[in-house]
């Protein structure tokens, strides 16, 4: 990251000056700043109201991730009047970069659903696998881009410091991320096609769906509602895993480009393929 980020103190309020770039290479916006406070704190509550109701915990990762969202906006929020912060611009990154760690883990856990109603031949993979193996990858690609961080940081401390090599940790991790969601999408596509071809037991022809992954057959929904649901579930899976992917894209790109390239200092990329993206990500599971 620039290497000024430790030399300012987080207090610091100062007026942008041009001839001292912030981190940032821009002052953030400030409407874009309170937009974006609203849509995730409305998110937010309407996704723990939602796993309240219906008493599917699993679902308060989507709001942890809305939490970590909400901090990041709040913290640019608090950067488009303190510009040259340097908290405000460790709590953005670092809530902007994990959060979305927490809504790809719900994803996988709709996935085990559908595996759970219609069956292992789905699936090369079961439920608890999917769940092992992709929340164990995304632990370590968030590992990843914390080490890099901290070396990037650490290095932009001293004066002749190198950030390269941290840079380079955080964009391995990135990356990994984001192979992470296209293989997760070969497989969840995969799944699909099973439950949907002619003649399979599919969402067309399914007679019950339980209410949760651990509901009983008595507490089963009747068919017209079960086609509805998995419809909805199908299509919201599908649009927040090409979200992520999206976003995966411009952030790896973004870091390949350095700390003032292009993309991380032209602030309406960030608006549009990450901020909006991650609203997309959150909003249709509600």
């Amino acid at each position: 990251m620039p290497t000024s980020i430790d030399r300012i103190t987080p207090s610091d309020c100062s007026p942008f000056d041009p001839s001292n770039p912030p981190n940032y290479g821009y002052t953030p916006s400030l409407a874009a700043g309170i937009a974006f406070i609203v849509l995730f704190g409305t998110l937010t509550t309407a996704h723990l109201a939602l796993t309240i109701l219906s008493r599917r915990w699993w679902q308060l990762l989507f709001v942890l991730g809305g939490l970590g969202e909400l901090l990041g906006w709040i913290a640019r929020t608090w950067a488009s009047q303190c510009v040259y912060s340097a908290m405000a611009f460790k709590i953005q990154i670092s809530c902007l970069i994990f959060s979305p760690a927490f809504f790809a883990a719900g994803i996988y856990v709709v996935l085990g659903h559908f595996i759970k109603v219609f069956g292992a031949h789905t699936s090369p993979l079961s439920a608890k696998q999917y769940l092992w193996i992709f929340c164990s990858v995304d632990g370590a690609t968030l590992t990843l881009q914390a080490i890099g961080g901290g070396l990037a940081s650490a290095a932009g401390d001293k004066p002749d410091g190198n950030i390269k090599p941290g840079t380079d940790v955080m964009i391995v991790g990135i990356v990994f991320q984001l192979a992470a969601n296209v293989v997760f999408a070969g497989f969840f596509a995969r799944v699909l096609y099973k439950t949907y071809r002619p003649g399979g037991k599919g969402i067309l022809n399914v007679d019950h769906l339980p209410l949760s992954p651990s509901s009983s057959p008595s507490k089963a929904r009747p068919a017209t509602t079960t086609t509805t649901h998995l419809r909805f579930l199908a299509a919201a899976t599908a649009v927040s895993t090409a979200a992520l992917i999206a976003r995966g894209i411009y952030r790896s790109v973004e870091l390949i480009q350095g700390w003032r390239g292009y993309l991380i200092t032209t602030e309406r990329y960030f608006i549009g393929l990450d901020g909006a993206l991650m609203v997309v990500t959150g909003v249709v599971f509600v």
